[in-house]
């Protein structure tokens, strides 16, 4: 698959770019996509809700009132789930959501995502052009040229966000509403899914490689 390049303008350039096969012409997997999704969110989970117990509420154990007779529930101490302020019944306490995934799945289920996209139409490669400042509206006029302003969009880029040769085209897209930056090499299946295009700065396609080999 040869996709044509995106100059500063938007604008489609006579340079075109062959997409590798290995990442991304392969037949999608997509219960590995569902599983890498899977994994991703749980283990975003911090695990930290808490919820006190009968036994951890700090109130006397003496019976309020006696057993029988008074017409009501047949509670026991201060500390039951019945009364308000009482322990909390089967509450939530801390866990580890953390599921794990080997290597090679991931990287597959990374190909899959990558091949979803490029099956459907939905990347996109701009030119290696750096902004001298940070300027949102340059990467917006770059959008309108291309015809997807509005949708949702990942932007990957080759340099480590530390690095100051694409720190201005960073800054110039974190402010642009339903669009997100990220590097090639640590860029997760559940961030090319939830994106309905993808804008893969030329560089970036050589990392996409060498990380996915």
């Amino acid at each position: 698959m040869k996709l044509s390049v995106y100059d500063i303008e938007g604008k489609k350039t006579s340079d075109e770019i062959e997409l590798q096969k290995e990442v991304f012409g392969l037949e999608p997997k997509y219960h590995l996509i569902h599983q890498a999704v899977k994994v991703y969110l749980a283990n975003k989970r911090q695990g930290t809700a808490k919820a006190k117990g009968r036994s951890e509420k700090a109130y006397s154990t003496k019976k309020m009132f006696r057993q029988k007779g008074t017409g009501g529930a047949r509670r026991g101490d201060r500390r039951s789930p019945l009364l308000v302020g009482g322990g909390k019944s089967f509450g939530p306490s801390p866990r580890d959501y953390t599921i794990a995934m080997n290597k090679k799945q991931k990287v597959l289920a990374r190909k899959s995502a990558y091949s979803d996209k490029a099956a459907n139409e939905r990347v996109y490669i701009f030119d290696n052009f750096e902004f001298e400042e940070p300027k949102t509206t340059k990467f917006v006029n770059v959008l309108s040229g291309m015809e997807i302003t509005g949708k949702k969009i990942l932007v990957l880029v080759d340099a480590e966000k530390k690095n100051t040769r694409t720190e201005n085209l960073i800054k110039s897209v974190r402010n642009i509403k339903k669009t997100t930056i990220q590097t090639a090499a640590s860029v997760s299946t559940y961030e090319i899914m939830n994106a309905e295009c993808l804008l893969i700065q030329k560089d970036a396609l050589k990392t996409i490689d060498r990380v996915n080999a």
